[in-house]
């Protein structure tokens, strides 16, 4: 299939008109489906652009192509999705506080099959409305439980439908190495989000959580990554293994951490050469009845944007922490807290 000329969409209100248009020819209660999942996954910001390139093939669906990328365009509220941006299910076994998906709330709940989530993508590519799929999930049952279906699903589309656009998959806090190494020869990037950036701050807002789970997967990543890098160095056909790297995201707001002490943990994330992006998501106050949370007007864009703006320093420019924000505390909590989680 042929997809150079392809133009993604770039308002919310083009997923309003395919439905408008396509609806009678959906099943309502994939259509229902469709509606509150994409809805649950606005919150994640972590689906920028990742300049990778997977090359058209014979036989296979599309292409990726880098450069422009497959995230390029954006919704009014600054949020990128031309991306399938979508929640296999938002119903979750967790509580945490700052998530609209979080066990206790009464929201509308639903979940996709694996068939249905797959369909769904390749009749949004093939009508060149996207350029991939950027898939999370709530956790139900247990973290296994819920990864292996992510996997299912980009192996589906990989395997089954020939599938060659870009994959984005949310490595699941608590999966195991076999999973995750699973979904790495499937999915062109692997995100686990980091959310809070202290752990005493992490375990206030979701108890039933812990910075392990998350920096554990991150490692099985990074490994698999650097053995796959090796590998290639000898054998020339060996599948390529995250081609686009991890990233993870921070909520910003949402608890007491200082800039410094985010840009510290992002700076030591960095150092990693696996990890190509910390993402920054300035906290909304989704749950404003929980009062452990602040509450905020509207989210801290301008902070946002300054730590982005640091982030690129810290990337681009080699910038150390304390010449991009300057203190007088050399706070290295947050630095030494990865380094040691992810063994290094």
């Amino acid at each position: 299939m042929n997809r150079e000329n392809a133009k993604p969409f770039a308002h919310s209100k083009h997923y309003l008109y395919f439905w408008q248009k396509y609806s009678d020819q959906m099943n309502e209660n994939v259509l229902a489906k469709l509606k509150i999942l994409a809805e649950s996954a606005k919150y994640d910001v972590s689906c920028s652009s990742s300049g990778t390139v997977r090359r058209n093939q014979s036989g296979a669906l599309g292409n990726t192509v880098g450069g422009w990328g497959i995230c390029h365009s954006f919704a009014e509220d600054g949020r990128c999705i031309s991306l399938l941006k979508i929640m296999l299910t938002n119903y979750c076994i967790y509580d945490c506080a700052y998530c609209i998906n979080r066990r206790s709330n009464d929201i509308p709940r639903a979940t996709l099959s694996v068939s249905e989530l797959v369909d769904l993508t390749i009749e949004f590519y093939r009508r060149n409305y996207i350029e991939g799929l950027f898939l999370s999930s709530g956790v139900v049952r247990n973290p296994d439980y819920t990864m292996e279906r992510l996997v299912r699903v980009a192996k589906d589309l990989r395997l089954v439908h020939k599938f060659n656009g870009y994959i984005h998959l949310k490595s699941i806090p608590g999966a195991s190495r076999e999973l995750v190494n699973e979904a790495g020869l499937y999915a062109d990037r692997l995100s686990v989000n980091i959310e809070i950036p202290k752990e005493e701050n992490l375990k206030l807002l979701a108890p039933e959580k812990d910075h392990k789970s998350v920096y554990q997967p991150m490692r099985y990543i990074q490994q698999g990554i650097l053995t796959n890098k090796e590998d290639r160095k000898k054998f020339r056909h060996v599948p390529r293994f995250v081609p686009a790297g991890q990233s993870t995201q921070m909520i910003v707001g949402a608890t007491t951490e200082s800039d410094k002490d985010i840009l510290y943990l992002s700076s030591s994330l960095y150092q990693h050469p696996t990890m190509r992006r910390v993402y920054y998501s300035g906290y909304i106050s989704v749950n404003t009845y929980d009062k452990r949370l602040p509450a905020l007007k509207q989210p801290p864009l301008v902070r946002e944007n300054r730590l982005y703006q640091a982030d690129w320093l810290l990337r681009f420019y080699q910038f150390k922490v304390n010449a991009a924000r300057k203190s007088k505390v050399d706070d290295n909590t947050a630095r030494m807290q990865s380094i040691k989680q992810l063994g290094v």
